[in-house]
């Protein structure tokens, strides 16, 4: 997208925004991680340029009541989104430490044999280097 932005452009940049940001609501309704990671990296170019654009004071002159309760309803649905994401984030980390807990005993030194033991208090496995 281009970087100089008019004020008719900004409104088509606004929609564009809305109807990307729905796109990322529907894919995280799904639960599906390709369409969601698609969905929010079209959403933040768009939204890139459009904060650029903002820079612009022709731009912020030409914003409206409606565009701005539009801009500032966007914004709350990125709020929205980004808690949404966390929150399935959380899910599938204690999914995936149901299925591999963290808490499992290493391999090597964490046996009750009388070898495991000499290991421990030698010290032989303190350091590791590459």
């Amino acid at each position: 997208m281009q970087a100089s932005v008019t004020a008719p452009r900004f409104q088509e940049l606004l929609a564009l925004a809305e109807e990307r940001s729905r796109c990322l609501s529907e894919a995280l309704l799904a639960g599906e991680a390709d369409p969601i990671a698609v969905a929010s990296s079209e959403l933040q170019q768009v939204v890139q340029v459009m904060s650029a654009s903002l820079q612009k004071a022709a731009v912020r002159a030409s914003l409206d009541g409606p565009s701005a309760q539009r801009l500032r309803r966007l914004g709350q649905e990125l709020v929205q989104q980004r808690e949404a994401c966390l929150r399935r984030s959380a899910v599938v980390d204690r999914a995936l430490h149901s299925i591999i807990p963290s808490s499992r005993s290493t391999t090597y030194g964490g046996g009750a044999t009388p070898y495991a033991q000499q290991a421990r208090r030698t010290g032989a496995f303190k350091l590791i280097s590459a």
